[in-house]
């Protein structure tokens, strides 16, 4: 089971892609110059890099439950804990995880928003009621191990994403001859 912020993920993905579209457009306009490779290469470095922030704050952050625990996706950590290990939930309007031994994780995905707030916490309350369930009726497996974090990013999106930003705008740039 996925949880998520939908309409976070949502913001996100449409003020990244925006982003995203309007540098591409930038770069296959650009003025006919003897450093037109350079500019092709470099400024879709700029809509990349936000596209992929807003990404990792909406899209792939993320709370998975999987059979032996829970899997909580942040910005660059990706962090698994057993069931055994979860200790308590966190209140609806500050999301994390207290972990038997010391230790909070906290859900990027599931922090406080000015419209949640107002509306009432609902895609928190929804969250917070299925980690519950989940974790009540969980068997508690020794063997699924303790509970450790690792380094992630979403390296094969940043490059296809580059990639395709610097072929389309050379692509259009190459048709139209850039602006005189």
């Amino acid at each position: 089971m996925v949880l998520r912020n939908w309409y976070t993920a949502t913001f996100a993905l449409a003020c990244g892609t925006s982003e995203y579209i309007a540098f591409t457009w930038v770069t296959s306009r650009m003025k006919n110059t003897e450093n037109v490779l350079l500019e092709l290469l470099l400024v879709p470095l700029i809509g990349v890099a936000y596209l992929v922030l807003c990404m990792l704050i909406g899209v792939f952050s993320r709370v998975v439950v999987t059979l032996n625990g829970i899997v909580v996706t942040n910005f660059f950590v990706k962090h698994v804990i057993p069931f055994a290990y979860v200790k308590a939930l966190g209140p609806v309007h500050d999301m994390y995880i207290d972990v038997r031994g010391g230790g909070r994780v906290g859900m990027v995905i599931m922090a406080n928003s000015p419209i949640g707030f107002l509306a009432g916490q609902p895609t928190n309350t929804k969250s917070r009621r299925r980690l519950e369930e989940a974790v009540s009726s969980a068997c508690p497996d020794k063997t699924a191990g303790v509970p450790h974090k690792h380094v992630w990013f979403p390296w094969r999106f940043t490059l296809a994403a580059y990639v395709l930003s610097v072929l389309v705008a050379g692509t259009v740039y190459s048709i139209t001859g850039g602006v005189e």
